[in-house]
């Protein structure tokens, strides 16, 4: 797609800053569109066509406005230090990329987007009753012929529908000590007593959201180097995690 081309697709269409999130979210949106590496992003090209879609933007709030015309100052900043000769830069000690802080921030920002509308898409699917020992269900927990083994995906949608049902009212205590090692060890003590456990069985801290999040990333950690399998017995219950030794080596 040349230049001209760009420029045309742009003034056809009136571009409202609502559509989109923040600067970041118009910026991922190029990165896709153009289909970059992330991690490579040709900032000449993508500051060109940024500041194209800001010639014809329309917000009715002028402070959002502000957000995106300063990241397109960042843009051409980033751009002009890329200009530079790299004889410039060698008596600052070591040569870092100038796109490295942005492209950090694209990518927590893709992994909030991403997250974000998965637990969008999942939302209504199932309502969530959680306790600390069980969660309710229309299936008892006691046959094992109900359970089915779970992927990394489908490990992934359950957990997203369990955040769904947190509201903005539950704040992170940064201040508690909950680490995802915890709940590893957790996890290990319950499988070498009883062979299998539940995902509620990780959480210690009832409606601790930070306390959810890090059992989630023990279940995945688990799952990533083979110490354990997962199974589920209906769409978006409770998740059971047996030792991997339990599955005679085959795992997802």
């Amino acid at each position: 797609m040349n230049d001209n081309t760009q420029v045309a697709e742009v003034s056809n269409t009136e571009f409202k800053v609502n559509n989109f999130e923040g600067p970041l979210d118009l910026l991922l949106f190029l990165i896709n569109k153009n289909e970059v590496n992330i991690y490579d992003i040709p900032i000449s090209d993508i500051t060109e066509q940024y500041l194209q879609y800001l010639d014809y933007a329309v917000s009715p709030d002028l402070d959002n406005l502000v957000e995106f015309y300063s990241m397109a100052a960042n843009l051409l900043y980033i751009k002009s230090r890329m200009l530079l000769p790299v004889e410039v830069e060698l008596d600052e000690g070591d040569i870092e990329d100038p796109r490295t802080e942005l492209v950090d921030k694209l990518i927590e920002y893709q992994k909030y987007k991403k997250l974000s509308e998965l637990m969008e898409e999942q939302e209504n699917d199932a309502e969530w009753y959680f306790e600390r020992k069980k969660i309710q269900t229309a299936l008892p927990f006691n046959e094992d012929e109900l359970w089915e083994r779970l992927d990394t995906w489908e490990l992934l949608k359950t957990f997203s529908q369990l955040m769904s049902s947190y509201k903005t009212e539950h704040i992170l205590d940064l201040y508690e000590e909950v680490s995802v090692n915890e709940k590893i060890t957790l996890m290990n003590e319950l499988l070498e007593k009883k062979g299998e456990c539940l995902f509620t069985d990780l959480i210690i801290r009832k409606g601790n959201l930070l306390d959810v999040v890090c059992a989630f990333m023990a279940i995945l950690e688990a799952v990533k180097f083979k110490m354990a399998s997962i199974w589920q017995n209906r769409m978006f219950g409770d998740i059971k995690i047996k030792a991997w030794e339990q599955e005679n080596g085959t795992g997802i």
